[in-house]
């Protein structure tokens, strides 16, 4: 079962997606608190975090830790693609109200890629290591 970290103020949506991403078979953590997010995460190990554009700084310290960083972002975001803000690291973004069915094509997506890349960066460790 794959672990989906949302984090995010509004308690509502938090609930919404929870109680929905539960329904499609996803351990679901959630936090609407940007202290020790690193910490967090790092005991969680989640797949993928859903995370509101409005909490800029805790997408920043996501992508700026190099343990962190491989963890795809999904964005939600009240902004149109015209006006969305370009200076928050994101790996793919959901315009709110969202679609539900387009809200898991892009969780299923970003989770593949996750996986991908996570089993990529394990081989590559494991050639670096056997090298040594």
């Amino acid at each position: 079962m794959e672990k989906i970290l949302v984090i995010n103020n509004d308690l509502d949506t938090m609930n919404l997606l929870k109680n929905w991403l539960e329904k499609k078979a996803y351990s679901v953590d959630y936090t609407s608190n940007s202290n020790d997010i690193p910490v967090l995460i790092k005991n969680l190990h989640p797949s993928l975090i859903i995370v509101d554009v409005m909490q800029k700084d805790v997408i920043q310290e996501i992508k700026n830790n190099q343990e962190l960083s491989r963890i795809p972002i999904l964005l939600m975001t009240g902004y149109t693609s015209k006006h969305r803000r370009k200076d928050v690291p994101y790996d793919d973004v959901i315009e709110k109200p969202f679609n539900l069915s387009i809200l898991q094509q892009k969780i299923e997506s970003l989770i593949a890629q996750h996986m991908v890349a996570d089993n990529n960066h394990d081989s590559d460790q494991s050639m670096a290591n056997y090298m040594d």
